[in-house]
């Protein structure tokens, strides 16, 4: 059995409506809807929440749910590269803070550089993750 007929049918055990349990979790009816319908997931967070409203396990609720499980690992991993941009990105910024505060030198120009690159190189990456996830989606 998937996620969405799991949580529709645990919903329904528990006689609450897809309105009450989005006030809960503080999410709309649609999302909710969509959840029970496979249109998309509920994140980590939701999962927990809805395993204590639904008295189940979190283990029993995903666990043959091998779509989800590829779907979380898949936005773990991007979480990571989204992250990984962001910090690439910031020290880039603090290197060319950094430069200012140099004297007029060959290391202000390479801290400079260097950060100019970083930046660059960050911005990228976050970029790209964007544009790949439009596309694969």
């Amino acid at each position: 059995m998937d996620i969405s007929t799991k949580l529709k049918d645990k919903r329904k055990q528990v006689g609450l409506t897809q309105e009450q349990i989005a006030q809960k979790l503080h999410v709309s009816r649609q999302t909710i809807s969509n959840w029970e319908t496979g249109k998309s997931i509920p994140d980590i967070y939701s999962l927990v929440e809805l395993s204590n409203i639904y008295d189940i396990s979190l283990d029993n609720l995903i666990k043959e749910d091998v779509v989800m499980m590829k779907e979380l690992k898949k936005e773990n991993q991007e979480k990571k590269i989204l992250n990984s941009g962001i910090i690439i990105s910031g020290v880039g910024i603090i290197m060319m803070l950094f430069s200012i505060l140099i004297p007029n030198n060959h290391i202000q120009s390479f801290c400079n550089g260097f950060g100019v690159g970083l930046l660059i190189t960050g911005s990228t990456v976050l970029v790209l993750v964007k544009i790949l996830r439009k596309l694969y989606q």
